[in-house]
């Protein structure tokens, strides 16, 4: 029985483009299902090498060892995920890779996916971009990435988590927020991210559609790492919001240590991207960064959270957005992953550029789950896709309203993730092991950076 009852908090930090294989591939993760059954993790280990042949014909064979950063940002908007996915079966060129150019039929039906990762596009996509193919089919071991490992190890982590959209970062986040993206298939333009995150332009949404609009004001907090965060981009976001409502990782850290987060319930956590220095510098795990800056912010989290009065009523889950171009073998096809659910086509919306329906999940993402009602070594193997993370805040914010928290088709086909609490009292800190320290990074930064990094680097932010 599910001890979400006892959960009053729902901490929630969305990372950056990292497929699941990518980070936690190589990690050779055992433990128990929620229901107590003795499993592993579906991760790279024990199983045949995978490869990809790439647009000469080379194969490429995924192995450890991956670069804590790399020289550009591997292809993700929609046409390269179409072709990752698709491999020839999408006949996606090599200019609408570049352009992200690709247009389902009329009828909007996605292509067929590959059958294996075998025949699956990721080194052909890559070769298109004229990218370092060996890097983006790389994974970490785990003595690479101790802190996230640790919490994997210590807490749950789920291995069927999809992200919500075969495409950019954008509308990941949106359905994060709001489990739809209200159309938006592709990143949008610089000037469309300038009106709508800086100023009074169009916004997304409708204004009554998303966690910040359907919670009472006091119910919850954005903290960012730089400006502006992503979400200031909702329509309902007003001036009062972004005064009120949205602070820095350091307000958030000093509220835990201070005992002042007494009204919230949701608690969403932008990492600092450092978009107008191309992500070089950020902590969101972003290629082109480096990702032992992202350890380090997961540890404060999770270590203010610990030490705080709220550890007993809280839930942290750690997230990332989309896939980033990197290889997974767990294609979302509802034919091979079980529990997958088919989605019903929607109708493109005045959103939309690739005439995209949204009857297709993204490719797998890491995602962990800590809490002290979480039984150590815990390992789920239930479907998601960010339009979890309301249905699971609904029975934390809402409990046993027959209302839903949100109105979207996505949300009505997600699952919670309640049933990875099954400790009916919870985990001590006292005996849980101390989180090890991140590796330090080395000085100096690679550069470059695909059409999402582009639209943000090209923007001027103003001061607040």
């Amino acid at each position: 029985m599910s001890a979400i009852g006892k959960i009053r908090k729902l901490f929630v930090l969305m990372l950056e483009n990292r497929s699941y294989d990518n980070i936690l591939g190589w990690s050779d993760l055992r433990g128990w299902t929620p229901d107590g059954q003795a499993t592993h993790a579906d991760g790279l280990i024990g199983k045949p090498p995978f490869s990809n042949v790439d647009g000469n014909g080379i194969p490429h064979t995924v192995a450890a060892g991956a670069s804590f950063r790399l020289s550009s940002d591997p292809g993700h908007e929609f046409s390269d995920v179409l072709l990752q996915l698709c491999g020839s079966q999408a006949a996606v060129t090599t200019e609408q890779c570049l352009n992200d150019s690709a247009s389902l039929p009329d009828n909007g039906s996605y292509p067929a996916l590959a059958t294996t990762a075998q025949q699956a596009g990721f080194a052909r996509c890559l070769s298109a971009h004229q990218q370092d193919v060996a890097s983006a089919m790389r994974g970490f071991s785990p003595e690479q990435l101790p802190v996230l490992n640790f919490l994997a190890h210590q807490f749950a982590v789920c291995d069927r988590w999809f992200s919500s959209v075969p495409g950019p970062t954008w509308p990941n986040r949106f359905f994060a927020l709001a489990a739809t993206s209200w159309g938006l298939d592709h990143s949008p333009s610089s000037n469309r991210i300038l009106a709508s995150d800086i100023f009074d332009g169009e916004k997304f949404g409708t204004g009554s559609d998303s966690l910040l609009t359907r919670l009472n004001p006091t119910e919850w907090l954005v903290a960012f790492g730089d400006p502006p965060p992503q979400s200031w981009a909702l329509k309902g976001v007003d001036e009062d919001a972004r005064k009120w409502r949205f602070v820095e990782h350091d307000t958030l850290l000093q509220k835990l240590q201070d005992g002042k987060l007494d009204d919230e319930r949701f608690i969403f956590i932008e990492p600092r991207y450092d978009a107008l220095g191309n992500f070089r510098n950020g902590e969101s795990m972003h290629p082109v960064g480096d990702v032992r800056n992202g350890e380090a912010l997961v540890k404060r989290i999770y270590e203010a959270i610990k030490s705080s009065r709220y550890w007993d009523e809280s839930a942290l889950l750690i997230v990332f957005d989309e896939h980033g171009g990197f290889f997974d073998h767990v294609l979302p096809d509802p034919r091979s992953v079980s529990g997958l659910p088919q989605l019903q086509a929607q109708p493109p919306g005045p959103l939309s550029m690739h005439n995209f329906r949204f009857d297709q999940f993204g490719l797998r993402v890491p995602a962990i789950i800590v809490s002290p009602y979480i039984r150590q070594a815990t390992i789920d193997h239930d479907c998601y896709d960010h339009a979890a993370i309301a249905r699971t805040l609904a029975q934390i914010a809402r409990p046993g309203s027959s209302q839903p928290l949100l109105n979207t088709p996505r949300y009505a086909v997600a699952n919670s993730f309640a049933r990875v609490f099954t400790l009916s009292r919870p985990r001590s800190p006292a005996d849980i092991p101390p989180c090890p320290e991140p590796l330090p990074c080395s000085a100096g930064y690679s550069t470059g950076g695909s059409r999402t990094a582009q639209a943000f680097s090209n923007l001027s932010w103003p001061g607040r």
